[in-house]
């Protein structure tokens, strides 16, 4: 495993995340735009930002960059699943944005942890 598949993730997460807007301005509905700007955040950009980054960590076993990824993407759909919940004050609404959250956190823990455990590049700018 590489970083590509964050990378894919990424741009297909941006995607739906990107309908999602357009829709809500066509309509002029901005209701869900939490949601909407949770996707494209947790969902995109970091996701994306990890796949850059792992693409530059050959050192990093493939089963630790799975771990992290199987996080990153079931926080970056819980998340803004449970927001869209949420916003419609339905019952299941805390407990999937709650796991959606930890997960992310996580998610992100386990980046930060990777990214100061890189070894440090000479030369590089």
């Amino acid at each position: 495993m590489n970083g590509n598949l964050f990378l894919r993730t990424a741009v297909l997460l941006l995607l739906v995340g990107v309908c999602f807007g357009i829709r809500m301005g066509l309509t002029q509905d901005f209701t869900y735009a939490p949601a909407h700007a949770h996707l494209n955040l947790v969902g995109g950009v970091l996701m994306f930002l990890a796949g850059l980054f792992y693409n530059g960590q050959s050192q990093v076993s493939a089963r630790a960059m799975g771990v992290h990824y199987v996080v990153q993407l079931a926080g970056a759909i819980l998340l803004p699943i449970g927001i869209v919940g949420s916003i419609a004050r339905t019952a299941w609404a805390g407990p999937v944005v709650g796991a959606g959250a930890l997960l992310t956190l996580l998610a992100l823990l386990i980046f930060t942890w990777r990214v100061f455990r890189a070894p440090a590049r000479t030369g590089v700018l």
